[in-house]
C-alpha cells in the first residue's frame, strides 16, 4: 500500500513539474481567472433567494471524481449520511435529525420505491452521473411530494452540452484500497432536442486496516489492527435521457448493477455475505395545455432485483439465500395556473408497489407484499404586495391514502403468520412564506404538520442487516423553520460570490422511528417514544480576489427523547451527532491559460450514541482532506485527492466514571455514526477529459 501511495504522488509531481518549469523559464506572471463582470454572484444565488424555504444545490465539479451522492450530501448543511462503513457501503441520508425514511429520494422527479431499502442507498449513486443534486431541507415543493421534516433529495440529470459547451466527457481513476472508476458521458443538442447519455463503472476492494480493541476497552495489551475483509464492491450504471430544450417533454432510462460484500461490524465480522442488486428506472413526462393552465404529466416504472447470500448466517439473522424483487409504477398530474398575480397548483398521484421475497433454498414459501396509494395535493402562491411580489405566502396540503398488505416475518414466534392489511390516511398541511427584504436579502420559513408511515423495510426488515418490527406505529408531529439568506451580486471590496444562509428549525414527533443497533451487522427499527429536536444551520461562502474561495456549513442539533422510562428520558436520539461542521478552502490560478486548483477541507462531527440509553458511544472526530486539479492540454486534466490526511484510525472514548485517575479514556476505532469502521488515509488519482 505504501508503494501505491508513493507511485500516485510521483505521478502527480511529474505532471506538476513541467508546468512549474515552463512558467519559471518564461518568467510568466501568474494570471488569475478573468471574468467579464466586475463581480460574480454566488452559484445558485437565485435558487437560494427564491426557493422556499431552504435548498442546497450540490454540483459534481465541487467534489472528487469518484465521489458518490452520499459523499456530497455529507458536506451539506443540515444533513449527514449513515453508512455501513467503507468504500461503496450502504449509505442513507438523515436531515435535521429526522430518520432516513423522512427524506424522499427522487431521480429527475421520480420517487424511488419506498417498499424496498436499496433504492435509497445513496452510496450506490455516482455523483458524476448527474448534473446536480438538490437537497430540500424542511418543506418541499408540492410536485416533489411536499415532504415534511426530512425534506427531499432530487438527483437531476443535465441535458445537452456541459456548462462550458463540452459534448464529451470522460474520466478514469485509481486509488487506495483498490478504488477505481471509469466514466463516459455524452450530451448534445439536436435542433429542439437535447440528450444526455452516461456509462460508468466503479469498484474497490476496501481492504483497509482498522483498529480493534478485541472487545476489551480497558485492556490495551490485546489491541491491534486488522484488515477489513469482504468489503469490496463492483458497480456498473448506464443512463440515457432526452428532452426538448424548453423541457416541456422529457424521458429516460437508467440501469444499474452493484455487487458488494457485507463485512459486518468490528465485533462480528462477516467473511462471505454478499448482496447483489439490479435496478431499472424508466420515466416520461410532458406538459399539456389546459386552457390557460399547464398540466405536467408524469409516468414511471421501477424494477429492482436483489440477491442476498449469507449462507453462514454471519449477519445475525440466520443463514439466508434469498431473492427479493420490487416492481413499482406510478403516474401523476400537476396542474399549474394563474389567478391574477397569484399562482395555484393542483395535483393527483397514483402509485403501486409489489414486493416479493423468495427463499432460494426452497425451505420457505414465496412471500408477496403490496402497497397501493393515492394522493391529492393543492397549493397556492399568494402574492401579498403585487406587483412587487416581495411577500409570498404559500399554503399547501397533501392527503395520502395508503393500503399496505405486507409480507409476514420469516423468523421468530410470528414466522409466516399472515399480517392483516393496514389502511392509513395521512394529511400533511403546511404553510411557507418568503419576504424579499431587498434584492439581496430574503427571509423565509415554513410550519406544518407531518405524518410518516413506517416503510415496509422498517416494518418487516430486509432479511439481511435490518430486522423488522411489525408493530411499528406511524410517526407524526409539528415542524417549522425560519431563516434568512443574504446573497449580494455586487463586489464588496475584493470579495464576490457571497452567500450567507442562517436558519433555525424545530420539530416534535410522537412515536419516533429510529434504527437501533442490536448486535453484529443488524439494526432494528423501533418506536422510541416521543422525541423533540431543534437546532440551527449556517452556510457561508465567498471568494476573495477571484482566487481564494471559502465555504463553511455548520449544523447544531439538539435532540431529546421524551419517554416515560427514566433510563432514556431526556437522552439524545440515537445516531444523531449534536454538531456537524464542514469547511473547505479552494485556491485557483491560471498559469499560461491553464487552470490549477488546490483545496483543503475539514469535517468535524461530535459524539453520538448507538442506543436509546446512550450506552454505546461513537466518539467525535475531525477528518482533514486535501486535493489538487491541474489542466494539462487538449481538454485533459489530472486531479489528486487525499481523504483523512492525518491517517486517523483511532479515537478516544471517555470513561465515565473513570476506573482510576490514570485511566480516563480508552482507544477505539474510527467509525461512522452507525459504529462501523472507516478507512485511514486514502489517495485517489483521476484523469478527466472534455471536448
Amino acid at each position: 500500500m505504501i508503494y501505491r501511495h508513493r507511485f500516485i504522488l510521483c505521478v502527480l509531481l511529474g505532471l506538476l513539474g513541467p508546468l512549474r518549469a515552463r512558467a519559471a523559464a518564461d518568467d510568466t506572471e501568474t494570471i488569475i481567472i478573468v471574468d467579464h463582470a466586475p463581480g460574480e454572484a454566488a452559484r445558485d444565488r437565485d435558487r437560494a433567494l427564491g426557493d422556499a424555504p431552504f435548498v442546497t444545490v450540490l454540483h459534481p465539479d465541487d467534489h472528487p471524481a469518484a465521489a458518490s451522492v452520499a459523499d456530497a450530501v455529507a458536506t451539506a448543511v443540515g444533513a449527514h449520511t449513515r453508512s455501513l462503513g467503507g468504500l461503496g457501503a450502504y449509505a442513507s441520508v438523515a436531515v435535521r435529525g429526522a430518520a432516513p425514511g423522512h427524506t424522499a429520494i427522487l431521480i429527475d422527479g421520480v420517487p424511488l420505491a419506498r417498499i424496498a431499502a436499496v433504492t435509497t442507498d445513496l452510496g450506490r449513486f455516482s455523483l458524476d452521473a448527474f448534473g446536480e443534486v438538490d437537497l430540500y431541507r424542511g418543506a418541499v415543493p408540492v410536485e416533489l411530494g411536499g415532504a415534511g421534516v426530512g425534506g427531499a433529495l432530487n438527483l437531476v440529470t443535465r441535458l445537452g452540452p456541459g456548462e462550458h459547451g463540452s459534448r464529451l466527457a470522460a474520466s478514469i481513476g485509481v486509488g487506495s484500497f483498490g478504488a477505481r472508476h471509469a466514466r463516459l458521458h455524452h450530451g448534445d443538442t439536436y435542433g429542439s432536442v437535447q440528450s444526455s447519455t452516461t456509462l460508468g463503472y466503479q469498484g474497490a476492494t476496501g481492504d483497509y486496516a482498522y483498529f480493534d480493541d478485541n472487545g476489551t476497552p480497558l485492556n490495551r495489551s490485546d489491541d491491534g489492527y486488522h484488515v477489513r475483509r469482504n468489503n469490496g464492491f463492483d458497480a456498473v450504471d448506464g443512463a440515457t435521457r432526452w428532452g426538448t430544450v424548453d423541457r416541456r417533454a422529457t424521458g429516460g432510462v437508467r440501469v444499474a448493477y452493484k455487487r458488494q460484500g457485507l463485512p459486518g461490524s468490528i465485533a462480528n465480522p462477516s467473511s462471505a455475505a454478499q448482496l447483489a442488486t439490479t435496478d431499472v428506472i424508466g420515466d416520461a413526462a410532458f406538459d399539456a395545455p389546459i386552457g390557460a393552465a399547464t398540466a405536467r404529466q408524469l409516468a414511471y416504472v421501477l424494477v429492482e432485483r436483489q440477491h442476498l447470500a449469507d449462507r453462514l448466517g454471519e449477519l445475525g439473522l440466520g443463514a439466508a439465500d434469498r431473492a427479493f424483487s420490487t416492481l413499482a409504477a406510478g403516474a401523476s398530474s400537476t396542474v399549474r395556473f394563474a389567478l391574477g398575480p397569484h399562482r395555484g397548483v393542483l395535483g393527483g398521484e397514483l402509485r403501486g408497489e409489489r414486493f416479493a421475497d423468495r427463499d432460494r433454498s426452497g425451505a420457505q414459501p414465496r412471500l408477496v407484499g403490496t402497497r397501493l396509494a393515492g394522493a391529492v395535493t393543492a397549493a397556492a402562491d399568494l402574492v401579498i404586495d403585487p406587483p412587487d411580489a416581495r411577500i409570498v405566502i404559500t399554503p399547501a396540503a397533501r392527503l395520502d391514502l395508503v393500503r399496505t398488505a405486507p409480507t409476514p416475518m420469516t423468523s421468530g414466534p410470528s414466522a409466516l403468520v399472515p399480517v392483516a392489511p393496514r389502511r392509513d390516511v395521512i394529511p400533511s398541511p403546511r404553510l411557507t412564506a418568503r419576504f424579499a427584504a431587498t434584492d439581496d436579502v430574503t427571509i423565509k420559513g415554513s410550519a406544518g404538520w407531518y405524518a410518516r408511515l413506517p416503510t415496509l423495510t422498517e416494518v418487516f426488515g430486509d432479511r439481511g442487516y435490518l430486522l423488522g418490527s411489525p408493530d411499528l406505529r406511524p410517526e407524526r408531529g409539528p415542524s417549522g423553520d425560519l431563516g434568512v439568506v443574504w446573497a449580494p451580486v455586487a463586489l464588496i471590496g475584493d470579495v464576490d460570490r457571497i452567500l450567507v444562509e442562517a436558519d433555525a428549525f424545530a420539530h416534535r414527533a410522537r412515536d419516533t422511528i429510529a434504527l437501533i443497533t442490536s448486535g453484529g451487522f443488524v439494526a432494528r427499527a423501533t418506536n422510541i417514544g416521543d422525541t423533540q429536536a431543534w437546532g440551527a444551520e449556517l452556510v457561508a461562502s465567498a471568494r476573495y480576489a477571484r482566487t481564494l474561495s471559502v465555504t463553511l456549513s455548520y449544523t447544531r442539533l439538539v435532540t431529546a427523547q421524551l419517554a416515560g422510562d427514566p433510563s432514556v428520558s431526556g437522552k439524545p436520539v440515537p445516531r444523531e451527532p449534536g454538531h456537524v461542521l464542514h469547511a473547505r478552502t479552494d485556491v485557483a490560478h491560471r498559469v499560461r491559460g491553464r487552470l490549477a486548483t488546490v483545496w483543503l477541507a475539514a469535517d468535524w462531527q461530535a459524539t453520538s450514541f448507538l442506543d436509546p440509553a446512550s450506552l454505546g458511544r461513537v466518539p467525535g472526530r475531525v477528518l482533514i482532506g486535501a486535493g489538487a486539479r491541474i489542466e494539462i492540454a487538449g481538454g485533459f486534466a489530472v486531479a489528486l485527492s487525499v481523504d483523512n490526511l492525518g491517517d486517523t484510525r483511532v479515537t478516544h472514548l471517555p470513561l465515565d466514571p473513570p476506573p482510576s485517575p490514570s485511566l480516563t479514556e480508552a482507544p477505539t476505532a474510527l467509525t461512522d455514526v452507525a459504529g462501523f469502521p472507516l478507512p485511514g488515509r486514502s489517495f485517489y488519482l483521476a484523469f478527466d477529459w472534455t471536448h
